[in-house]
């Protein structure tokens, strides 16, 4: 059965080392030549970013060839081109992550949401993500699967359009509301302080933390309210890392690429 996605990834386009990857992806096959590339004309350190781009009709389907044998987000009101990195984090541990991002000034808002940057646990779902509403940022929780339990809510000034913002996290996954905790940063300047659980009982118990998602990723299309096709977005990515401790991802702790 033929699936859209190779096993990993290329790596000429998606850096392994020992703080990222290995990769696969989630694309539309037919958008392979756009989806996610490398680029060098907007980058934030190093010589090249990553630039990824979703098209009306852009959907994911497991399996091309009999979607209905798994996920198809071609009959599930979603759209995406996102990258899976295939490493799930600990539970009950300091995690640290950092992604750069830029918005391009000429990004046209929409509702519904654009997930941008997920932790995903699976079959369980989600337990944290990001995403752009509109003129909004908000930051999801989900302790429940499927259920947003928590939600911080920023306006336009936070992710600005048209320059690369440093978005770093720091958080434990825990199903105990005593020992998890999600702190995010942007600049340097600290926009959450959650103390509380951070992920589902179920994914706890299996002793797996989530995996990282990157991208963009658009759901609940039904509930778009113009005519005519979605806008195509695009979205510029640079230095994804993942660590034990701040040092261990801060871009200009290492030379880029």
């Amino acid at each position: 059965m033929l699936l859209s996605t190779a096993l990993f990834a290329d790596p000429s386009i998606l850096s392994v080392d020992d703080h990222r990857g290995p990769w696969t992806d989630t694309i539309d096959l037919d958008a392979e030549g756009y989806a996610y590339q490398r680029q060098s004309q907007w980058v934030y350190h190093g010589s090249t970013a990553l630039r990824f781009e979703l098209r009306d009709g852009d959907c994911y389907t497991a399996y091309p060839e009999n979607p209905a044998q798994g996920w198809d987000d071609c009959t599930r009101d979603r759209e995406r081109s996102e990258v899976r990195e295939r490493w799930n984090a600990p539970v009950d541990k300091d995690m640290w992550y950092q992604l750069n991002m830029l918005i391009p000034a000429d990004y046209t808002p929409m509702y519904p949401k654009q997930i941008f940057w997920q932790w995903h646990n699976g079959n369980n779902g989600p337990n944290l993500y990001f995403h752009l509403n509109e003129n909004r940022f908000h930051i999801d929780i989900l302790t429940e699967p499927g259920k947003t339990t928590t939600q911080y809510t920023f306006g336009d000034n936070i992710l600005t359009l048209g320059t690369w913002h440093e978005i770093t996290v720091n958080v434990v996954w825990s199903n105990n509301p005593r020992i998890g905790k999600l702190r995010v940063f942007v600049d340097g300047v600290m926009i959450v302080d959650h103390r509380g659980a951070t992920i589902d009982d179920e994914s706890y118990y299996n002793g797996v933390g989530p995996f990282v998602k990157y991208g963009i990723y658009r759901s609940h299309l039904s509930r778009y309210e113009y005519e005519g096709p979605h806008p195509t977005h695009v979205l510029y990515f640079d230095e994804y890392r993942r660590g034990f401790s701040e040092a261990e991802v801060e871009a200009f702790n290492y030379p880029g690429d």
